[in-house]
């Protein structure tokens, strides 16, 4: 190791690893140094490293544990060690020409061109072609030299590649000068001294050890990436552009760091399952379904899925959140992730959450309910509930209720959203997890250690059915649970998803085959068997729906005129937003109905415009309206065919598939209503439906 006396550092012949900087300033107007040295960012981003494991940060120490690291101080300095490789790229001199701070010594080269390459690919290639051959950069082991590179070379990626996508590999390079790679050797062997606690496990090397590291490695990738956000932030870490004792630098950085872990929301407690009613105050007496899932034995080790089938309005939801309660409480999870397939219906459950998800966890703790989904920004509940709170590195709490809301750190990306405790997004959040998507590695520790529920899963299409598929196979292989929810599942598509739950387990679970009466149906399925239970239905949603024929327009818009003019509400849901633009224009022109009772709602409005309309009709057609709810008409496209509350009178649908004009029925009287409109709590059989098909008799 070359060391580096002040008279060397000023002398310009010898480039030392004090030569290379790591961050610019970029704009900012913080004051401070105009750039950062790459040995100084370097042990910012360790130290983030190291204290994410001491503290357990997104289960970071857990995950060592697995790997055979159970002492946490051995673990944290592994980590740290590891992430002080993460930047070993920007050695390049193609990368460091990117900025020629005059008194470095590297400006003082020539130029040239260089290929356009990341820095993490960059670091990758010189771990491969020139670090690898320098054995004393790397830690002690009983392993030889020649298995130790190899398992080291496992984690290069790992840490190289923490811009949301692995390094590539490649062969020829000339963006390194043989100064750029003598001080990344030199830094890392300054740096090594200081992480004296590092043991490689032998079984590393094994097979079980290889697939191991590669099945966490996954997770581990996710909190570099972390760790180099954080570690970058000029908050916590302003730059420095002078040399100093690198012991001394680290000290300073680990007191930084301390502050700048602030910014990771606490673990919050769980509370116990005290009864269904903690969760839904409203419900006396439990749905068959509902009563089900608070009887089923949940005790089995390993990762559980469940499929619940049920018609619409038979309170699913409900048994779902009751299930993923009693599963959160048993310590089987640390929270849930409710995908749904379009963002309208994530947002109304979003609403739905919001009375509920508090019940979870301990009235002292501090969880978050985040809506995950490209267009939440725009969606006022959700901005109104993110709270600070002491997220901003500073000792003094923030005063804002931050109990009832969302930590602001998980809302700044879709990408951390799946971070917090609670989430409620599209179904394509969590999809994208197992999809080569940049950092779909976050995505991936989101879900870790959560429940991923997932409703109206019938609506996939084959594309996403194959997907979502994987998405359950990857979960059960994290050992984490799955819970589905579906009115109109084919044998075929719940085979496809046991059997993809089982490929994760590495079992031969297999879905049992249903007869046309084994309906309503509850899928139970764990790493060693499969349990079946037929549930009953519930008197009130039991009922018969008259499907009729409409073969034109005019007796569509006649049946909408006569319907209003006995009190009732009516829906006309059409295929395409043009045909009910244009249905709801005739409806206007004609004039028989006035404009304050028409309502159109598709999913080509204005964000902002859709959040009004989805207001308006719930509070014209949800399940608490009554006389608001007569004489309504609302047009619409599939916007409201799924996972909303609406109550409709009557209804016409345009023609479609079967299991689609199941769920639209399912918004059809939908609760129990007296002559006038108004809810009862009374149970008796729902009166017969009428639902109107537009389309041609066959």
């Amino acid at each position: 190791m070359r060391k580096y006396p002040l008279s060397l550092l000023k002398d310009k012949n010898i480039v030392t690893f004090f030569d290379f900087w790591g961050k610019t300033r970029r704009g900012e107007k913080d004051g401070g140094d105009d750039y950062h040295l790459l040995c100084w960012h370097s042990l910012d981003v360790a130290a983030m490293g190291y204290l994410m494991v001491k503290r357990n940060c997104f289960g970071l120490a857990d995950y060592f544990r697995q790997l055979g690291i159970s002492d946490k101080e051995q673990a944290a300095q592994f980590f740290a060690w590891l992430l002080c490789w993460h930047d070993i790229g920007k050695f390049a001199r193609s990368f460091q020409q990117l900025y020629l701070p005059p008194e470095l010594k590297i400006q003082e080269s020539a130029r040239k061109n260089y290929e356009k390459i990341s820095h993490s690919t960059l670091g990758y290639w010189l771990w491969n072609h020139y670090l690898s051959e320098c054995q004393e950069l790397l830690p002690s082991s009983s392993l030889s030299p020649r298995k130790l590179r190899r398992v080291i070379e496992m984690w290069m990626p790992v840490t190289t590649g923490h811009h949301g996508r692995p390094p590539d590999r490649m062969d020829e390079l000339d963006n390194f000068l043989p100064e750029d790679k003598a001080a990344a050797r030199d830094f890392l062997l300054e740096i090594k001294p200081l992480f004296p606690l590092i043991e490689i496990p032998a079984f590393w090397d094994d097979d079980e050890g290889i697939e191991l590291i590669k099945h966490l490695s996954w997770y581990i990738s996710a909190t570099v990436v972390l760790a180099d956000w954080t570690g970058s932030s000029t908050r916590f870490f302003p730059r420095v552009a002078h040399p100093m004792d690198i012991k001394g630098y680290w000290q300073k950085t680990l007191i930084q760091a301390q502050n700048a872990l602030t910014v990771f929301p606490l673990k919050a407690k769980v509370a116990p399952f005290n009864g269904i009613n903690t969760l839904f105050p409203f419900i006396e007496n439990p749905t068959p379904l509902q009563q089900k899932v608070l009887d089923l034995d949940i005790s089995q080790q390993g990762p559980q899925l469940f499929i619940l089938e049920d018609v619409t309005g038979a309170g699913k939801t409900e048994a779902a959140l009751i299930l993923a309660h009693r599963l959160i409480a048993a310590g089987k999870a640390q929270g849930l992730f409710f995908g749904l397939p379009t963002m309208a219906t994530a947002n109304a459950m979003y609403d739905r959450l919001v009375k509920t998800w508090l019940a979870f966890y301990s009235p002292e703790s501090r969880p978050s309910l985040v809506l995950a989904h490209s267009a939440r920004t725009l969606m006022d509940r959700f901005n109104e509930s993110l709270w600070s709170g002491d997220l901003v590195g500073s000792e003094e709490p923030d005063e804002q209720t931050f109990s009832q809301g969302c930590a602001a750190w998980f809302a700044d990306s879709n990408k951390k959203a799946l971070l917090a405790e609670i989430g409620v997004g599209t179904l394509d959040q969590a999809i994208m997890a197992v999809m080569p998507f940049k950092h779909n590695n976050l995505r991936l520790l989101g879900l870790s250690n959560k429940i991923l529920l997932a409703d109206e899963i019938h609506a996939c299409d084959a594309y996403m059915s194959c997907i979502l598929e994987g998405l359950i196979e990857r979960q059960a292989r994290g050992g984490n649970s799955v819970i589905l929810l579906s009115a109109t599942l084919s044998q075929q598509q719940r085979d496809k998803l046991v059997a993809a739950f089982a490929r994760g387990t590495e079992g031969q679970q297999e879905a049992p085959f249903l007869e046309k009466d084994d309906y309503p149906w509850l899928t139970h399925v764990t790493k060693s068997d499969v349990n079946s239970h037929r549930v009953a239905t519930r008197k009130d949603v039991e009922r018969s729906v008259s499907v009729g024929w409409l073969h034109s327009e005019q007796e569509c818009i006649a049946r909408i005129e006569s319907a209003v003019s006995q009190g009732k509400c009516i829906a006309w849901i059409r295929n395409s937003v043009d045909d009910a633009i244009k249905v709801h224009r005739q409806l206007l022109a004609r004039g028989v109905i006035p404009a304050s009772s028409l309502s159109l709602f598709h999913s080509r409005f204005a964000f902002s415009d859709r959040q009004r309309i989805e207001t308006e009709t719930l509070a014209r057609f949800g399940k608490y309206c009554s006389l608001q709810r007569a004489s309504q008409v609302i047009v619409c496209t599939q916007v409201i065919e799924q996972s909303v509350d609406i109550d409709l009178d009557e209804m016409i649908s345009d023609l479609a598939p079967v299991d689609l004009l199941i769920q639209r029925a399912g918004r059809l009287q939908r609760h129990i209503r007296d002559i006038n409109g108004q809810l009862k709590r009374d149970v008796f059989p729902a009166p017969a439906g009428i639902n109107r098909v537009h389309g041609y008799s066959v």
